[in-house]
């Protein structure tokens, strides 16, 4: 395990791939549930508003819509998700979901030509040997 430097407080810990140390994770934690329950009570509230009643960071409440935790329904979303790919407007997570399924088949087509690669160097290998033993 890496040790670095917590993104939150700057604290030393041992990451194990995460970016935050276990005690601001738990923080942030603590600031979720309190959202998830707010709006639970208080549905369709928008994100300013449940923000200065919970007295969670606007950006954190963000956050939890980017990483699906937390979508749109239910929150009169006065802040506006864009595509990180081609700029639509989406409840929730990073990319859209046309633009997910693009990257999805631009990787599955990207492994085949290495494939067929391989294959045809192979190929071009036992040929040109062929031809010196001719």
């Amino acid at each position: 395990m890496e040790l670095i430097n917590c993104k939150e407080c700057g604290k030393l810990f041992s990451s194990g791939g995460q970016k935050v140390c276990p005690d601001c994770r738990q923080s942030e934690e603590e600031k979720f549930e309190l959202v998830k329950e707010y709006l639970w009570e208080n549905p369709n509230s928008t994100v300013k508003k449940v923000s200065e009643d919970t007295g969670v960071e606007k950006e954190l409440i963000i956050k939890f819509m980017r990483e699906d935790r937390l979508a749109a329904e239910g929150l009169l979303v006065d802040y506006s998700l864009k595509c990180k790919r081609c700029g639509t407007e989406i409840q929730s997570g990073l990319f859209c979901s046309s633009c997910r399924s693009k990257m999805i088949s631009d990787f599955n087509q990207g492994s085949e030509p290495e494939e067929e690669k391989k294959k045809s160097s192979q190929e071009m290998f036992l040929k040109e040997r062929f031809k010196r033993n001719n």
